[in-house]
């Protein structure tokens, strides 16, 4: 029987070094971890956290390798409230568009 190595699966890989240093969690990665952590809780319930790992193994290679660990989970966010039809895609798009044009103009988040 032969499995399929999973982009994600890096296991016996030389990978490089490993910066083991801690940092203090940004604004965005508190905000991604906090959406994750609604979305997945048994009240909202929009997806599970087997969900989220599915998703984030769909990554391509290149994108495993190049997006940050929370831009692979905004990435991942998007496409389950597709796929479980909480939100369209044009209400993501419309939705961007507002908050990019709101900081083009200098304002704050809403």
């Amino acid at each position: 029987m032969t499995s399929e190595r999973k982009v994600n699966d890096v296991g016996g890989l030389d990978g490089g070094s490993i910066d083991r240093n801690e940092h203090p969690q940004t604004l965005f990665e508190q905000r991604v971890d906090a959406l994750v952590m609604l979305l997945i809780h048994p009240e909202i319930g929009a997806f599970k956290v087997d969900a989220l790992r599915r998703m984030l193994e769909q990554n391509s290679p290149e994108d495993y390798a190049t997006l940050g660990y929370y831009q692979k989970w905004v990435r991942a966010v998007r496409d389950l409230l597709i796929e479980q039809e909480v939100l369209t895609p044009e209400e993501i798009r419309v939705k961007l568009a507002e908050v990019r044009a709101r900081y083009a103009e200098g304002g704050r988040e809403r």
